[in-house]
């Protein structure tokens, strides 16, 4: 099926105003895709608080929203988007507020490390040591220790499902995992979904920006590839959100699949109608709104059976 007008109408507008991504350096593409996000809403959230997190190799720069709520508050320890290379914690604020909103839990966004200055694996060491600081410290800022979960979307969704295989059995294990549109197979770069609008989507160079992330890694490795670990047993209850016209889509699915087969609760939100990013989006289309606030409500879901 095709995509709602208005909807439709907001990708045609953002496609005919964007630059041709391949066509730009790496410092060019940072400061377009930090214009482009600071162009969305901040809705109020009820505490915003910037703090440092203790990093494998020093101190990371991490941004805490917390509901305004009694108590501790259950928190998701975030990862952002934008193919391990571009964004931060600054860049994805108007994106960590959405989900603060609608998940009604407080959420953790990192700046972990990036490529190329820091290539595979700092961004996911970044990512355990994340957890493994909110979990010591998680009373002090008004979280919960026993409802402390992690997540990430498209780019950090691999760093997120990384972190997660690695503290599998052990206490640190997350709550939940929620993941949104997650790239979980690096092995090669998946081919372009054919498009039912037409649709001409700009050429991302994911093949450059994945050498830059992963070197000479082996790309069948858990900690690189998560859809590939050997055993999903002991993964934490997930929350896997894709979008239709996405072509992360199919990985996202198979490995919603494979966390079932190993007992994992998962639950597996079809993004009907729906492009990668639409995180962003809410603002401008009824059709992403509905998608964040389904992911909303399953993760208020899920957080209340922990």
């Amino acid at each position: 099926m095709g995509r709602d007008p208005d909807y439709l109408a907001y990708l045609r507008q953002r496609l005919a105003t964007g630059p041709p991504a391949d066509r730009m350096s790496l410092a060019g593409l940072r400061r377009e895709h930090a214009a482009d996000l600071a162009a969305l809403p901040r809705p109020a959230v009820g505490l915003v608080k910037d703090i440092t997190v203790d990093g494998p190799a020093g101190a990371l720069h991490a941004r805490l929203y917390r509901p305004a709520r009694d108590g501790l508050s259950p928190c998701l320890v975030y990862f952002h988007g934008g193919g391990w290379v571009l964004g931060d914690v600054e860049s994805y604020d108007p994106v960590a507020r959405a989900l603060t909103l609608a998940c009604d839990v407080a959420l953790l966004s990192v700046d972990y490390r990036r490529p190329p200055e820091h290539p595979f694996p700092a961004p996911v060491d970044d990512a355990v040591a994340a957890v493994r600081w909110t979990a010591a410290n998680a009373p002090a800022h008004g979280l919960d220790p026993a409802r402390l979960g992690i997540a990430g979307d498209s780019a950090g969704g691999q760093i997120a499902a990384a972190a997660a295989w690695r503290l599998r059995g052990t206490d640190l294990r997350p709550a939940l995992q929620l993941l949104v549109y997650p790239a979980v197979d690096l092995r090669d770069v998946p081919p372009d979904l054919p498009d039912p609008d037409g649709l001409r989507f700009p050429r991302s160079g994911i093949d450059r920006i994945l050498e830059l992330y992963l070197r000479d890694a082996d790309r069948t490795l858990p900690d690189v590839s998560p859809l590939l670990a050997p055993d999903l047993t002991g993964m934490p209850p997930s929350i896997v959100a894709t979008a239709e016209h996405d072509r992360l889509r199919p990985q996202a699915e198979q490995y919603a699949a494979r966390l079932a087969g190993a007992g994992v609760d998962v639950t597996l939100l079809t993004g009907t109608g729906l492009d990668h990013g639409f995180l962003g989006w809410g603002s401008f289309a009824r059709r992403p709104a509905e998608g964040i606030a389904r992911i909303g409500a399953e993760v208020r879901a899920l957080v209340a059976r922990i």
